[in-house]
């Protein structure tokens, strides 16, 4: 009896309903704005139905121009935890959680930026309902080490191939989520095992907002 009452458990475990978040893509208009994508599809599981280039258009910008050194690596430009760095509709490359809240502020209330939390909570919050912002890899593999310095000396971390995704369940094994992006591994519901996407949001440095 204990045994089927287990099996039972870990079946309903690994059954879990994914929230039914519609998928946008983010090309060709916004081919670095996944931020706002994401923020957009979020949105659009309430019913906010607003259009991606207008919350691209509400995000902070940081208007600081890249230098690079002789090799062609970034040297200086500007901090996402401002606003985005670059342009999302051009060579952009991302806006932290924070900044990006300012413009789910405009929409819905209760949202949260999370910095350096345990996936758990992640997991939590979208067992309730909640989708919860992402900042991953387009690759759905572990990222390239990259810092750059703003004029001011403030180092930011930007790993990359860079990427925002909307996660959609969590089981036992498997994560699921939607990526706006246009590769073959993108789509909605994509599913990555759990422990591999814990390792790659933990390198990319633990941020998240929750869509609330």
């Amino acid at each position: 009896m204990r045994e089927v009452e287990t099996t039972s458990a870990k079946e309903q475990s690994n059954s879990i309903k994914r929230l039914d978040v519609p998928l946008i893509k983010q090309r060709p208009e916004l081919p670095t704005g996944c931020e706002g994508v994401a923020l957009t599809m979020a949105l659009h599981y309430y019913g906010i139905n607003v259009d991606k280039q207008t919350i691209v258009d509400q995000m902070p910008i940081d208007t600081t121009p890249a230098t690079r050194n002789e090799d062609g690596s970034i040297k200086t430009w500007g901090d996402p935890e401002d606003g985005f760095v670059g342009d999302p509709r051009g060579d952009g490359i991302t806006i932290n959680p924070n900044p990006l809240k300012q413009v789910l502020d405009q929409y819905r209330s209760g949202g949260i930026a999370l910095y350096g939390k345990d996936f758990s909570v992640i997991q939590n919050y979208v067992a309730s309902g909640i989708p919860v912002l992402v900042w991953f890899t387009i690759s759905h593999e572990m990222p390239i080490l990259r810092y750059w310095h703003t004029p001011t000396g403030k180092e930011v971390f930007a790993p990359r191939p860079l990427h925002c995704i909307v996660v959609t369940g969590v089981d036992e094994d498997y994560v699921s989520f939607n990526d706006c992006e246009s590769t073959e591994r993108s789509g909605k519901d994509v599913k990555v095992e759990k422990e591999k996407f814990i390792r790659i949001y933990d390198t990319m440095g633990r941020r998240a907002l929750v869509v609330s």
